[in-house]
C-alpha cells in the first residue's frame, strides 16, 4: 500500500536536496571529519548522492548503500553527470552484508531516524562488523522538536510547462511510548491539471536520547563515543551527531 522513496518522492528529493546542497552545515562538517580518511568510506542511506558526490570530488573513496532502487538509479545518473564512479549497493541496513570493511561509515542528516527502532541494535552491530579495526561510525539523529500533530502542508514542484508534482504532508501521531513521529505523504504527478500518477508514503521517524544512544553504541561494541550538537555550532539545535570508534 505504501512505498518509501519511490519514483515521485525521488524526483522531489532531487529538486529539494540537489547534489552539493548543505543541510544545516552538514557537508562542511562531514568533509572535515573525514578529511584524514585514507581508506574506504560507506555512506549508508546514500539517496541520490547529495553528499556522496561532493565527498568524491574531494578525493575520498566513498561507496553508497540504499534500500530504494529509485534513489540508487538517480544516484547513478548524478554520478554519470558529474563524471564520477562509485560502488553502489542495494541492501537493507537491518541485514547488512558486504564483502569489504571501511575506515568510516557515515549516515548524515536524519537518515538514521528512518531505521526501525526495534532493530537498531542489530543495525549498529552490522556497522561495527563492517568497520576496519581503526574505523569509526559517524551519524546524525534528531529530536522531533518541531512536530505538530494534525499539521498539513502542501507544496508544488514544476517539472516542465505541462507537468508537476503536488506534495501533501500530514503530521499524524506523536508517540511518546515508542519514541516516534509519523507522517502521511502523498505525491501526485499532474499533467495539464490531471493526476496521472500518485504515490503514498507512511513516513516514520524515531528519536533517541543521548544517554540511550551511548548505551546502544556501547552494547554494539563501540568505544570512545563522542557527541556534538548542531555540528558543534549551535548548542540549542535538536540535531545530535555521534562518533563512535571500533574497539
Amino acid at each position: 500500500m505504501f512505498k518509501e522513496y519511490g519514483a515521485l518522492s525521488t524526483q522531489v528529493y532531487q529538486i529539494t536536496k540537489p547534489i552539493g546542497r548543505a543541510l544545516n552545515g552538514d557537508l562542511a562538517f562531514y568533509a572535515q571529519q573525514l578529511a584524514d580518511c585514507c581508506g574506504r568510506i560507506l555512506e549508508a542511506g546514500v539517496g541520490t548522492g547529495r553528499m556522496l558526490i561532493p565527498l568524491l570530488q574531494k578525493g575520498l573513496q566513498v561507496d553508497g548503500i540504499d534500500l530504494s532502487t529509485e534513489m540508487l538509479d538517480q544516484c547513478r545518473e548524478n554520478l554519470q553527470a558529474a563524471g564520477l564512479t562509485a560502488d553502489l549497493f542495494h541492501q537493507d541496513l537491518t541485514h547488512l552484508q558486504l564483502d569489504r570493511t571501511y575506515q568510516a561509515i557515515i549516515m548524515p542528516t536524519g537518515s538514521f531516524d528512518l531505521l526501525p527502532k526495534a532493530q537498531i541494535l542489530s543495525v549498529l552491530q552490522g556497522f561495527y562488523q563492517h568497520l576496519a579495526p581503526d574505523g569509526f561510525l559517524l551519524f546524525d539523529t534528531a529530536l522531533p522538536s518541531d512536530f505538530k500533530p494534525g499539521e498539513v502542508t502542501v507544496d508544488s514542484f514544476p517539472l516542465d510547462q505541462q507537468r508537476g508534482i503536488l506534495f501533501t504532508s500530514t503530521s499524524e501521531q506523536f508517540d511518546w511510548h515508542h519514541q516516534k513521529v509519523s507522517y502521511s505523504h502523498r505525491y501526485e504527478l499532474l499533467d495539464q491539471g490531471q493526476v496521472v500518477q500518485s504515490e503514498l508514503s507512511h513516513f516514520v521517524l524515531y528519536w533517541y536520547g543521548p544517554t540511550e544512544m551511548r548505551l546502544l553504541l556501547e552494547k554494539a561494541g563501540f568505544q570512545t563515543i563522542t557527541q556534538q550538537t548542531g555540528y558543534g555550532q549551535d548548542p540549542t539545535s535538536d540535531l545530535l551527531t555521534f562518533r563512535a570508534q571500533r574497539a
